[in-house]
């Protein structure tokens, strides 16, 4: 199968109730082991890479091994550039093939933060593809940690903004902050559900979720329940990989070990954690 639409992918996660899992990769081995995982588990899936992962050439390898994922696999495939601050960004990955693009001006102004949105989503629009975009802003590293100074309070999407939001920028996906952060807790998030549900009472934009390794699963569950149609993970699959990986490296005993040996268990913790969040997303047997 060729690349999906993402916004038909995540319009479908919408109305069915099921939420697409969006996995950043940075190499072969991720961006085989998820697809392959999503055909195992007949999921649609998002593969995905942060603007770190398409410096220099890296761009040209990274879109090659996700094109071919998503035409060996009979499963949707997206390809979604995550988190970039840029236009010119989004600009180069859409030229290079990707089909979704992340337009992350949440840490400005509501009104640089639409007129940055809505010139990434004019360009998307017009070639076809697909614009997320951010209001709130997710922390990192601590349960509703908002970052440049802002209070986990401030950093929450405030319901009275997101119509007005989506409206002027026409932007399709948009990610929430209700209470998750990216990377690692320090403390068990506490998601709030009746913020998202007012959300998405009033977005025509498919909602997304950033920062769903170590949510909770009754709470990812809620927030599916209530809205959202797309779930962003990654810390946990290079966790399950690393964990494996630690351990091979102890037990090696020649440090000249073809890679592809000593990965094989790591590969597949990875591709056991991702399988465990799309049974929690409920995007298996979805394709």
């Amino acid at each position: 199968m060729a690349l999906v639409s993402a916004k038909e992918m995540l319009s479908d996660a919408r109305a069915r109730k099921y939420a697409v899992p969006m996995f950043d990769v940075n190499g072969y081995e991720m961006v085989r082991c998820l697809a392959e995982t999503a055909e195992r588990m007949k999921s649609p899936v998002m593969l995905a890479c942060i603007v770190p992962e398409i410096e220099a050439n890296a761009l040209d390898y990274l879109t090659a091994l996700m094109d071919v994922a998503a035409r060996k696999t009979s499963v949707p495939v997206a390809i979604h550039l995550d988190h970039s601050d840029s236009f010119e960004n989004c600009a180069r990955c859409i030229k290079a093939g990707f089909n979704s693009v992340m337009i992350d001006a949440s840490a400005m102004p509501f009104a640089e933060n639409v007129r940055i949105t809505k010139e990434v989503v004019d360009f998307a629009h017009a070639r076809g593809v697909t614009v997320e975009a951010e209001l709130g802003h997710v922390g990192d590293g601590i349960c509703g940690g908002g970052s440049e100074g802002k209070s986990a309070a401030a950093a929450l999407t405030d319901v009275s903004e997101v119509e007005k939001f989506v409206e002027a920028t026409n932007v399709d996906a948009l990610a929430v902050s209700i209470g998750t952060a990216h990377g690692t807790y320090v403390s068990a998030p506490t998601l709030d559900i009746p913020r998202l549900a007012a959300i998405n009472a009033v977005s025509r934009a498919c909602l997304v979720l950033h920062g769903g390794s170590g949510t909770p699963e009754d709470q990812l569950k809620a927030a599916v329940a209530n809205g959202i149609s797309k779930v962003n993970v990654y810390t946990d699959l290079v966790k399950a990989y690393n964990s494996e990986m630690k351990k091979e490296y102890e037990r090696m005993k020649y440090v000249g070990t073809w890679q592809m040996i000593i990965a094989k268990k790591p590969i597949e913790a990875m591709g056991k954690k991702a399988a465990e969040y799309m049974e929690m997303f409920g995007s298996a047997n979805k394709a």
